[in-house]
């Protein structure tokens, strides 16, 4: 079974605007709050890269993760990150996620062999259908953490079924053999997640999705 010291988590940060240093900061405290053993490695780049001592990163940050400073694009920040890590598993992030209650050990539970796993996101309007829709608020500052944490209390999964989208957990070996994210897709990464998803693919290897673990996702603010 899985154990947080096997676990590195690599979070992107380009960090330009007040919304996304907002959001980045609801982030980390979910992780302080439902994983604090947790290893997280943030990836400064861009904007946040540049002005590391001016206030973009909240000071949660400096408490609770390890910086590292990377050029702009987020497939280029995370691969980098990956490289100064060691552990038998990956799992990279939005920085406008916040995590639920138990989403860890929900998210490996009865995970068998499975070798990239992703817990169900909840964002506040429509997306992707494997996505559900419920509005706890946005990265203006006005998320309302009552309403999600009833939400969670009261919330309900399906299991495993096939799926893939950030957040996701990799094993290092397999991560190693695709390659990691594909840099031409810098510096803004669109569509780097579903050419990722389909170097996996490629493997022979289905990525699969836990809908017992929930993140709620902000959406469209890490900036692209």
């Amino acid at each position: 079974m899985l154990n947080y010291e096997d676990i590195t988590m690599i979070i992107p940060y380009l960090g330009e605007t007040d919304e996304q240093q907002f959001a980045l900061k609801c982030c980390l405290q979910s992780l302080v709050d439902t994983a604090p053993e947790l290893k997280i490695v943030i990836a400064a780049n861009g904007y946040a890269r540049h002005n590391r001592s001016f206030g973009s990163l909240p000071r949660i940050a400096n408490q609770f993760a390890r910086i590292i400073l990377s050029e702009q694009g987020q497939c280029k920040a995370v691969n980098a990150a990956v490289a100064t890590t060691k552990t038998k598993w990956i799992m990279v992030s939005n920085d406008d996620m916040v995590y639920s209650k138990h989403w860890f050990p929900n998210l490996i539970k009865n995970m068998d062999n499975y070798l990239c796993v992703s817990p169900k996101l909840i964002e506040p309007k429509p997306g992707a259908p494997t996505f559900q829709v419920y509005f706890c608020g946005g990265a203006g500052g006005d998320f309302d953490y009552t309403k999600w944490r009833d939400f969670v209390k009261d919330y309900q999964g399906e299991g495993w079924r096939t799926g893939f989208n950030l957040p996701y957990l990799i094993r290092r070996d397999l991560w190693n053999t695709i390659g990691g994210y594909d840099i031409e897709y810098d510096p803004w990464s669109s569509n780097s997640d579903s050419d990722l998803e389909y170097k996996i693919r490629l493997t022979g290897i289905q990525p699969m999705q836990n809908t017992d673990s929930i993140v709620y996702h902000f959406s469209q603010t890490s900036g692209t």
